[in-house]
């Protein structure tokens, strides 16, 4: 998989979300296939569990009449068979079409960001990753969607998985390299769930908004055809809402992390909302040994505890950051050696037409920029992209995003400064 290959897949926009998603688990099967080849499969890459909640992410994004995530969560709600109907109709209506685009986006730049910094570890140029850049003075004004969907995380932890899966690659001790890799594997993810969180909350908390202040607006604006700004209500802070919305917010995310939110791996579905169990064959008391590394270790304790109990207890809300962090890297930890996590997440028939699909497509066509002095590398210039003729941060508008106004091509600065 190299830049130019992860670069075609995300800025494609011409694929409906779910299969979108199903492409991404693809590229992120082969990331993980081509680090395993400078790292060995003894222990998982990051990459291993990327593709499985991306397959996650495409199974919760088919809305389609008898869809595996409609059918289950209605089996969940107990939902009767008569029903169904009417519970799809109204689950389309509370989840609305921002449901979809919205984490098809988050999703689409998480993976431009993650896999373009792998495709870059060992081609012979320095590392780097393509970001995309709604802040930047390099990229024009963003459509409010944008800005109001990918937050703003630490470039450090970046820094730290380059130079760990690196070290890892040098590294000749199988259980110095897993420990490396396990690190990276903390430092993409804390970089990526903080990117992703805006496009959480939206996600989550979008039914209880819908109910509690877009319905009787949508009422009025259908009686006056006077529009008003959905998406600014949509994407508001939590604490910014009224005291009503807010606890329903709360109620409704504990509910779907306590109940309805899994990651199905190659063992079992693991249910966040409740204790992390170890798969068969796991040595809980071998798999969270010290952490000898100190950089590692330093990560680690940025999110979990020393007792093992509390790092794998059950998540009381998934848009927590600190919450949701702390049972990922309990879940790295505990599976780290699971090496069915390198299985394909597709059956061999559709793994054919993903692959055929990933090669659809052409790449932007950067523009280059003359280097500026203040840069982390001066040496290495930055690329920019042409600016569409139109955006609007209405969801209609989403559907045809394109990202290529955004992207830039970041250098990161190896020695940490």
């Amino acid at each position: 998989m190299t830049a130019d290959d992860v670069l075609r897949i995300a800025a494609c926009k011409d694929r409906n979300p779910a299969l979108e998603a199903m492409v991404i688990a693809h590229g992120y099967h082969r990331v993980a296939g081509d680090l395993a080849q400078h790292l060995g499969r003894d222990a998982t890459n990051w990459y291993c569990y990327a593709k499985w909640t991306s397959k996650a992410v495409a199974e919760s994004l088919d809305l389609t009449p008898g869809s595996p995530f409609l059918t289950g969560f209605g089996d969940r709600l107990h939902v009767p068979a008569r029903l169904r109907r009417l519970f799809r109709a109204l689950l389309l209506t509370l989840l609305g079409p921002s449901y979809q685009l919205g984490l098809a986006l988050a999703n689409r730049a998480i993976f431009l960001e993650t896999a373009s910094l792998a495709a870059n570890l060992w081609n012979g140029t320095p590392d780097c990753y393509v970001k995309v850049s709604p802040e930047s003075e390099n990229t024009p004004m963003p459509p409010e969607f944008l800005s109001g969907l990918l937050e703003e995380a630490d470039e450090r932890y970046l820094r730290d998985a380059a130079l760990l899966l690196r070290q890892a690659h040098a590294a000749t001790d199988p259980d110095e390299r897993a420990e490396l890799m396990f690190g990276a594997s903390v430092a993409l993810s804390a970089y990526e769930q903080k990117r992703a969180q805006k496009a959480l909350e939206l996600v989550l908390y979008r039914p209880v908004r819908w109910l509690t202040r877009m319905s009787w607006r949508s009422l009025r604006s259908l009686v006056t055809r006077r529009p008003y700004p959905r998406f600014p209500l949509f994407s508001a802070r939590h604490e910014d809402q009224p005291w009503l919305t807010r606890v329903l917010e709360a109620k409704w995310s504990s509910l779907y992390t306590r109940h309805l939110f899994a990651v199905r791996t190659p063992l079992s579905d693991v249910r966040v909302g409740r204790p992390l169990a170890p798969p068969p064959g796991v040595d809980m008391a071998l798999a969270w040994r010290p952490i000898r590394n100190e950089k590692v270790r330093k990560l680690a304790e940025e999110f979990i505890p020393d007792d093992v109990e509390q790092a794998t207890a059950g998540v009381t809300d998934w848009v927590s950051y600190p919450d949701r962090m702390r049972f990922i890297v309990g879940y790295f930890r505990t599976y780290q050696r699971v090496g069915a996590l390198y299985d394909p997440p597709f059956g061999p028939e559709l793994t054919a037409a993903l692959e055929a699909e990933t090669a659809r497509g052409t790449l932007p066509e950067p523009v280059p920029e003359a280097p500026r002095a203040d840069r982390l590398l001066p040496g290495m210039r930055r690329k920019m992209y042409a600016f569409p003729e139109e955006t609007d941060p209405d969801a209609h508008e989403m559907a045809r995003f394109d990202f290529e106004p955004f992207l830039e091509a970041i250098p990161l600065d190896r020695s940490g400064n």
